[in-house]
């Protein structure tokens, strides 16, 4: 890695290195899944191969909404991926009560709750060789690939991230936020406070690529 792309993604985040190849299943794409996160209604996972999901992971495919993983993604402990609600109509009267995923003020941790009658879930996208800190939750409508979301984030319902961006620790991203490609982000709420190198897209594609291949050494495959 070049110097500044190095520290702008070791300042971001600080990968779980395995501890035995028995906590994990692997799939048929070589995606390795702790056996004990959460995948509930797993067909609704589409994994493109070659990810991790750490322990304490939960991802909410109960929803109804698909959840598109890309390949060389990792996510790291107690993360909580939960697809974005809104109302199935444009008639006010609906929309009133919309739980948007869930409730709890911007900064707060938003409880799940599944669409009612008069909503739907929106598909999940996280796009290939981006990483996910621990302890964040993830509400958005699309990552990008080749971002860096740091730890102890909270990602607000139809947010979106586009492809090479970093979010820093305890960041806090607002319902509806767009973040333009090559940002760097951080505080609450958050804002774009930089920009990131046009090298930083191949450089994070080789850190995804070599991490994973140390992941699986470790693990005496």
């Amino acid at each position: 890695l070049c110097t500044s792309c190095y520290l702008h993604c070791q300042s971001s985040y600080r990968p779980t290195m395995p501890t035995s190849k028995s906590e994990y299943i692997v799939t048929a794409s070589q995606s390795y899944i702790s056996r004990s996160a959460n995948i509930l209604v797993a067909p609704n996972l589409h994994s493109k191969g070659k990810s991790v999901i750490q322990k304490n992971v939960t991802i909410h495919g109960e929803f109804g909404a698909p959840i598109h993983i890309g390949r060389y993604v990792y996510i790291d402990e107690d993360v909580e991926i939960v697809p974005s609600v809104i109302p199935t109509s444009s008639d006010p009267l609906l929309a009133i009560g919309s739980s948007s995923s869930g409730s709890g003020g911007v900064g707060s941790k938003i409880i799940p709750q599944p669409p009612t009658e008069n909503e739907k879930a929106l598909p999940v996208i996280i796009g290939s060789h981006t990483k996910i800190g621990n302890n964040c939750t993830i509400h958005s409508i699309a990552i990008g690939s080749c971002v860096r979301i740091g730890s102890n984030c909270r990602i607000y319902p139809r947010s979106k991230i586009h492809d090479c961006c970093i979010i820093e620790n305890d960041s806090v991203i607002p319902p509806d936020m767009v973040i333009s490609p090559f940002s760097r982000v951080r505080g609450n709420p958050a804002r774009i406070v930089g920009s990131l190198p046009e090298c930083s897209g191949g450089e994070f594609v080789e850190d995804c690529v070599q991490e994973y291949t140390r992941f699986v050494r470790e693990l005496g495959e």
